[in-house]
């Protein structure tokens, strides 16, 4: 995985995961923000791979998109299944 940021792949993984769960529940940035009690600028931090997500932002997160925590690191293990298999190809 090509990345420009300091972040751990994992970390960049969850981010991703995090923006393709919002996006299948239809949940804009800003709504997020508002349903975690969070300014918009803490989202964007993240989704612009400044900053991770701690274990209590994703609990805060899968709530407010009525999943689960374990949803969201099985949306970002896909991913890293999706990479290996393309890399194999």
């Amino acid at each position: 995985m090509e990345k420009n940021t300091d972040l751990s792949e994992t970390s960049v993984r969850l981010i991703r995961a995090v923006r393709a769960e919002a996006a299948r529940a239809g949940v804009t940035t800003p709504e997020l923000a508002k349903r975690i009690g969070r300014d918009r600028k803490f989202l964007y931090d993240r989704f612009a791979m400044k900053l991770p997500f701690n274990t209590n932002d994703l609990t805060d997160i899968a709530k407010a998109l009525g999943i689960t925590v374990e949803d969201i690191i099985k949306s970002a293990s896909l991913e890293a299944q999706r990479q290996k298999q393309e890399v194999a190809v």
